[in-house]
């Protein structure tokens, strides 16, 4: 972003403020709207569960299907003598298969997601017994199939607990099994089932008795840095770092001076001279080392205005002629999903995307969007190519437009206001690029996002409108993106992973923060 942007920046946020100007000297952070939580537990204090499903597919239904802990045949693991769940062989009749099914509410599951829960039968069972745990992938589906032997879309069997049904072969005492997920193409929607699966059971079979589950509880696994997903992240470590720019040679067009600190490190700020007061900052991976570049663009002729990158893997420079004064550079993003960032812009007079995926290649151009838009880069669809969108007023209200990498359109999405602030990330860290805005009323900024993995619109007050700068980006290494400010010299982070409020000094009154460069 130029210093003429960042002017235009602050005057924008003064001009949305709608309430007294507050100069706010403290950061505001009210507790974020957690209503997609993904993480929850059950202790089945209470049968039928809230949220969960049932279905009984055996072969002859019976007289039970899952009920509330008997005391009589034994007591709970924890809690209250009756708050478990059971199931027993009246499940069906006569002698026929038992299949019946408990499933749990829908997640978005990634790999290294842990599920818990204690299992047993009575003491010296005569009969045994037999369970499943299965997986869907199909998003919110109950479907288990028809008949004993169907298992619908919960085609993934995580865990069977004594298959070859044998006798003392289905825990006697309450056990714990732990599952970690594992084998997903990425963060995918569905649902875990634990199938009562007995053959030759029912009150007169060979098999099946009674079981019970107690104490589960389902995590989301602690995600390890990606290296290149956060913007601003110098070393690859997954993190976005302290980065800020400082016009060092005075005047429009002064020599800019780049200095951070990388994330966690002790080690004392580094600087390089790299660009002018008048370029557009725009640090990304060009060169696919997992390590973002210090780089800028320059506005001029169609002959002159060029991308300048100093590549962190060779620490030389590439200068490349691209676009013209009056785009948008703040574009740039891996269009092929080859890993590295592609030259690009937004042509604000026509709403024309203009992109190169090779070093002084081919140019490929898309037309989506119109003058006036707002371009809002980012993957909508999780498949790693960078997708087209913009932000569009409509009667005072925010239209999303988005285009797919594959060409497909996604329907309008109405959210905020036409004169919000756009911050794109990750909130949820389902590999997917969420609608996010920022909102300066009463002189504090209002954060808000739309997860793409489901759930309700989130919120939090985090900065004030005045001082700060919206600055996103997964500053704990947990996956998700950030709601941050940079304030005159301070860095302000609220910590996704447990919603602490952290501070790192760098910079000083005039200076940029890089991680603002893809906010509009």
């Amino acid at each position: 972003m130029s210093w003429t942007k960042i002017n235009e920046f602050k005057q924008s946020f003064i001009l949305k403020s709608t309430a007294t100007l507050v100069l706010f000297l403290a950061v505001l952070a009210i507790g974020v709207n957690n209503a997609n939580a993904q993480a929850f537990s059950e202790d089945f204090a209470v049968v039928p569960v809230p949220g969960w499903s049932v279905q009984n597919n055996s072969a002859g239904v019976g007289t039970t299907g899952w009920f509330q802990g008997n005391t009589a045949v034994f007591p709970a693991q924890a809690g209250a003598a009756t708050s478990y769940i059971g199931a027993n062989f009246n499940n069906t009749t006569g002698t026929s298969t038992i299949s019946n099914w408990l499933i749990t509410p829908n997640r978005t599951f990634s790999n290294g997601d842990v599920i818990k829960f204690w299992t047993r039968t009575t003491t010296a069972s005569p009969f045994p017994d037999r369970m499943q745990v299965r997986l869907s992938t199909a998003g919110t589906s109950t479907n288990v199939g028809t008949g004993p032997t169907g298992i619908g879309d919960f085609t993934t069997l995580l865990q069977d607990i004594n298959p070859g049904l044998e006798l003392g072969g289905y825990p006697e005492v309450w056990t714990e099994f732990t599952i970690t997920l594992s084998g997903l193409a990425g963060p995918t929607s569905g649902r875990i089932a634990f199938r009562y699966f007995v053959d030759m059971g029912g009150p007169t079979g060979d098999n099946s008795n009674f079981i019970g589950i107690d104490t589960f509880s389902y995590a989301p696994g602690v995600t390890p840095p990606t290296p290149g997903d956060a913007p601003v992240d110098f070393d690859g470590d997954g993190k976005t770092d302290w980065v800020v720019v400082r016009n060092t040679g005075g005047g429009a067009n002064g020599q800019l001076t780049w200095f951070w600190n990388l994330n966690g490190s002790p080690a004392a700020t580094a600087a390089a001279a790299w660009g002018l007061a008048s370029d557009t900052v725009v640090s990304e991976d060009f060169d696919n080392d997992n390590k973002d570049d210090i780089a800028v663009w320059r506005p001029g002729a169609a002959t002159t205005a060029a991308f300048y990158i100093l590549n962190s893997a060779t620490s030389t420079a590439r200068i490349e002629a691209f676009g013209q004064t009056g785009d948008d550079a703040t574009v740039v993003d891996d269009y092929n999903g080859d890993g590295s960032a592609d030259l690009a812009v937004f042509r604000e007079s026509t709403g024309v995307w203009y992109y190169r995926t090779a070093a002084n290649g081919p140019v490929t151009f898309v037309t989506w969007g119109q003058s006036g838009d707002f371009p809002v880069p980012g993957d909508f669809d999780g498949n790693g190519s960078a997708d087209f969108a913009v932000q569009r007023g409509n009667a005072g209200a925010g239209n999303f437009w988005i285009r797919l990498s594959t060409g497909a359109t996604l329907p309008v999405v109405t959210f905020g206001l036409s004169n919000d602030t756009v911050v794109p990330g990750d909130y949820d860290d389902d590999a997917k690029t969420d609608i996010a805005v920022v909102r300066a009323s009463g002189g504090a900024l209002t954060w808000y996002w739309r997860p793409s993995a489901g759930g309700a619109d989130q919120q939090v007050v985090f900065g004030a409108s005045l001082t700060d700068f919206p600055i996103p980006g997964d500053y704990d290494g947990d996956g998700k993106t950030d709601p941050a400010v940079w304030r005159n010299g301070t860095f302000w982070t609220l910590n996704s992973t447990n919603g602490s409020v952290g501070n790192f000094g760098l910079g000083a009154t005039g200076d940029y923060p890089a991680a603002n460069y893809n906010t509009h």
